[in-house]
């Protein structure tokens, strides 16, 4: 069953893009009945949407804990939403209204937490509270005046919006300036796209917004900028991820090299040096140690078992080294694993019962791996002691920081006094 869950799977993303146009003529059909006359309109609107889900959702997945992901989502259902409106209440739809009161402050906050993945300073919460604040303390103004109404709503949009895009196009410009050098060169796509949208709001809302008048056309397309913009960062910013693992892999290998192999052959040679029988035995035991440890190292940045044997061999390999028990539940071994994802659930299997041997003082280690739709889930748990943590710079967060390159997840549960369980999931497109 497994086996043709796993020849299903290509299928199933050949059959996502027909899908998704079947999905997306059923939804758009019955706008064309009020839309046929400005084609372009209706296009511009769903173009904008689907980029922003289409997007929004890969960046969700690829950081979970973050908002920017959610925040583009919503701003793509606001747009085909919108579309809707215009057709089954004009009334309240018209002129575009519920973009400007709920797209553009998500916007601006998707803007303020791309960096961190949530609003972290005053200045960032301060900015996106005005956002959101903006539209409903005009609406409450006019309507303690006795002034609220679309007509006056849509010609105040006209007078303020200007200053608006500007306003906008400056947070964007300044966040840019604040942010520091890699930053700069990651999420400078994204501002851009975000200051540009804002400028063209500002240009354009004298004719978007005047009586009668929609160039939705224009509009959307700026708007479209903006998840085009955020693929551009988020590719980038994987770079970034990738190359700060490399070079944690590398300063590992030389902290593992200085303090371990260099040491017990520092070690060994002084030793050899030494008249006495003893300490020449010593020294040839420390020989064969630094071998072994040389071994293990050469093994751990090359797993010949993994490229001779698959996950299941290699996995079966760190059990039968390891110098706690290790018992191994193993259900995808008739599986062909995609080599990213097969050489990133080795890494996990390996650093995590290396940390059972080292600090959890464990009597038993148990690794199961298995597979579920599209995604192999590697758990490794012990009956140590506990209390490891995912600290800056630790392997635990060496490993995290891996997982979250291949687009899959890590989550370390560790009471003390209770052990420590590591799982990862995967997902098997992962390249």
């Amino acid at each position: 069953m497994i086996v043709a869950a796993a020849s299903i799977g290509p299928m199933v993303d050949l059959l996502r893009w027909p899908v998704r146009v079947a999905a997306a003529v059923l939804v758009c059909g019955p706008l064309l009945a009020v839309y046929w006359t400005t084609p372009w309109e209706l296009t511009c609107l769903a173009v904008a949407g689907v980029l922003h889900v289409e997007v929004g959702l890969r960046l969700w997945r690829q950081r979970p804990d973050g908002r920017m992901g959610p925040l583009l989502v919503a701003c793509g259902l606001v747009w085909l939403l919108d579309a809707w409106g215009r057709v089954a209440l004009p009334a309240v739809f018209a002129g575009g209204l519920m973009l400007s009161i709920v797209h553009d402050p998500m916007h601006l906050h998707a803007g303020l937490v791309v960096t961190s993945g949530r609003l972290r300073s005053r200045w960032d919460r301060t900015v996106a509270a005005a956002g959101y604040a903006y539209w409903p303390v005009l609406a409450c103004g006019m309507l303690a005046a006795g002034h609220l109404s679309l007509a006056q709503l849509l010609h105040l949009r006209a007078w303020t919006y200007p200053l608006v895009g500007v306003f906008l196009a400056a947070v964007f410009i300044v966040r840019y300036r604040r942010a520091g050098t890699d930053d700069r060169h990651i999420y400078a796509p994204f501002w851009a796209a975000l200051a540009a949208n804002g400028l063209c709001t500002a240009a354009l809302s004298t004719v978007t917004y005047g009586p009668g008048q929609w160039p939705t056309v224009l509009y959307a397309l700026g708007a479209a900028l903006i998840p085009m913009g955020a693929t551009a960062s988020s590719q980038r910013a994987e770079h970034r991820r990738l190359r700060d693992a490399r070079d944690r892999e590398r300063r590992r290998v030389e902290r593992d090299v200085h303090d371990g192999v260099q040491q017990r052959l520092l070690a060994a040679a002084m030793m050899l040096r030494q008249d006495d029988p003893t300490l020449i035995a010593r020294g040839a035991a420390e020989v064969d140690n630094a071998i072994a440890d040389l071994r293990d190292l050469v093994r751990g940045m090359n797993p010949v078992a993994l490229v001779c044997h698959g996950l299941s061999g290699a996995v079966a390999a760190i059990a039968e080294r390891a110098r706690v028990p290790v018992t191994v539940d193993d259900r995808v071994a008739h599986l062909t694993l995609p080599e990213p994802v097969a050489a990133t659930a080795y890494y996990v299997t390996m650093e995590a019962v290396a940390n059972s041997e080292k600090h959890a003082h464990a009597g038993l280690v148990t690794v199961t791996i298995t597979t579920e739709d599209d995604r192999i889930e590697v758990t490794v748990r012990d009956d140590g002691v506990g209390g490891a943590l995912a600290v800056p710079g630790g392997g635990l967060q060496g490993l995290r920081e891996r997982v979250e390159s291949c687009g899959g997840t890590l989550r370390v549960s560790s009471a003390r006094g209770r052990g420590t369980a590591v799982r990862a999931v995967l997902p098997l497109g992962a390249s």
